[in-house]
């Protein structure tokens, strides 16, 4: 993360958007013209790992995907293991493992993604990888409160998906992407949409407290959370005029969507999760 990055973070932590989320303008209308395509169903999920968890354990979670869960020289997967305060591992398994299927530490698959099923009996490939670690950061929060959303994406299934959840939860939030850099290191990127940007203008900085800010220390950044919160969607990003499923820098992107209520509670408010 640049210092420049990591300054403006940092000092909107202290003004206190962390807790504040964002205020809708007095006469914003309903959210209305959400695309609710039968092939953009996707899957229902809760984002409560904890931020400091996540980006503590993401270099071992990363070592831990190199072998299968089943291979007994998985070091790192111990590790995880043995960490018994972690929730990384957890997720992890949610997220990559078919729905119902238990794994390591009787953690069970959610089914959230397509790609990443293999990860029982091999390795995952870079692109697994990165498929994993996209659904992680869509997952986090420091606050660690169970706040329901939907993911769409082209590596994510359709599991367990009612059709009054896919109409309750159809407030478009942000595309979410992970990647190598060129130099190798992880990076996210997080873009908001129109349908939370335009009736809440501090998006761009709620996104990033809730990846990059820490929970045990709040007013913190967390270093070397390298995510980056960009409006460039225009240029960064394409969607799939069957599947309506985007692909940014090069990746497919997860899609998450919010119920009109997670942005509605309160007076006039646009608290993000």
């Amino acid at each position: 993360m640049t210092r420049h990055r990591f300054f403006l973070l940092a000092s909107a932590i202290g003004s206190g958007l962390l807790t504040a989320g964002c205020l809708a303008e007095e006469n914003v209308g309903p959210i209305d013209g959400v695309g609710l395509e039968t092939l953009e169903g996707g899957d229902h999920g809760i984002n409560s790992l904890g931020t400091d968890d996540f980006h503590s354990h993401a270099d071992t979670l990363w070592a831990a995907a190199d072998l299968s869960l089943s291979a007994p020289d998985n070091t790192a997967l111990a590790e995880l293991l043995a960490d018994t305060d972690s929730r990384t591992l957890e997720y992890a398994i949610h997220c990559a493992l078919p729905q119902g299927t238990y794994g390591p530490g009787g953690h069970v698959g959610r089914g959230h993604l397509k790609t990443t099923k293999e990860w029982a009996t091999r390795g995952l490939t870079l692109s697994e990888k990165l498929d994993l670690f996209t659904c992680m950061i869509v997952n986090i929060n420091p606050k660690e409160e169970e706040v329901q959303i939907r993911i769409t994406g082209d590596s994510v299934t359709s599991n367990g998906l009612s059709f009054f959840q896919a109409m309750s939860y159809n407030v478009e939030e942000a595309l979410w992407v992970a990647r190598l850099s060129d130099t190798g290191e992880r990076e996210y990127f997080v873009w908001p949409l129109d349908e939370i940007v335009l009736p809440c203008e501090n998006t761009y900085m709620s996104l990033l407290t809730r990846t990059c800010a820490s929970g045990d220390n709040p007013g913190d950044a967390i270093p070397g959370c390298n995510v980056e919160s960009r409006s460039s969607i225009d240029t960064d990003c394409t969607q799939n005029p069957v599947t309506k499923n985007w692909s940014c820098l090069g990746r497919p992107a997860i899609k998450t969507w919010l119920s009109t209520m997670a942005i509605s509670a309160g007076p006039k408010q646009c608290d993000l999760p």
